[in-house]
């Protein structure tokens, strides 16, 4: 009984001496206790709606990103992060010049730059975090300064740009010419003149 307990005494030990060391930079328990980490994003459109003034589109979405990294000596951690995100896709008009614009004898011709991504705006009043974590990682993380939450947050505009790149939500051209065409009588009232956009 005195050896158990003299054995647990000095593995108590042991790992507090390995904690600090690795708070002082000595030694790199990451290296040494081996986690390996999964991360994965499921991300769902929940409405699409055009804004015709502007002639842009905007899209809002959920985005799900997860991480689950396993320790075979310390044990799991776990942790979610939910959270609203609109996209906004439209036309800069600061990229129009004198040469977008084509006056012909009785019509203005405006060639529209190229369609993109203008904003993406996360809603961080949505935002829902779940952390789940073992005794002894969660230990680990006090000593070495590790934020779950923090990593969450961090990688959120890459999974939030891959996702809007993979999904191809950028809206197509055609569609958005359409949109200001069909606008454009009301301008030409004011312009006194047709106005064609291309």
């Amino acid at each position: 009984m005195k050896k158990l307990s003299g054995l647990l005494v000095f593995l108590l030990f042991l790992m507090i001496l390995v904690m600090f060391l690795s708070t002082m930079n000595i030694l790199d328990l990451s290296n040494v206790l081996g986690f390996s980490r999964t991360a994965t994003s499921v991300l769902q459109i929940l409405r699409s709606e055009s804004l015709l003034f502007l002639a842009t589109d905007r899209i809002t979405t959920y985005i799900y990103t997860d991480i689950d990294e396993n320790s075979l000596l310390l044990g799991n951690r776990e942790g979610l992060l939910i959270m609203k995100v609109t996209y906004l896709y439209g036309l800069d008009l600061d990229r129009l010049t004198e040469d977008s614009l084509e006056q012909n004898f009785n019509s203005i011709t405006v060639h529209l730059p190229d369609v993109e991504m203008l904003d993406m705006s996360p809603d961080l009043s949505t935002v829902e975090i779940y952390t789940k974590t073992s005794g002894l990682v969660w230990l680990y993380d006090r000593i070495a300064g590790t934020d779950m939450q923090e990593e969450l947050l961090n990688q959120f505009d890459s999974v939030a740009t891959d996702f809007a790149s993979s999904e191809d939500l950028l809206p197509e051209r055609s569609i958005i010419v359409a949109r200001l065409n069909d606008f454009a009588p009301v301008l030409s009232e004011y312009a006194g003149t047709d106005i064609l956009f291309e």
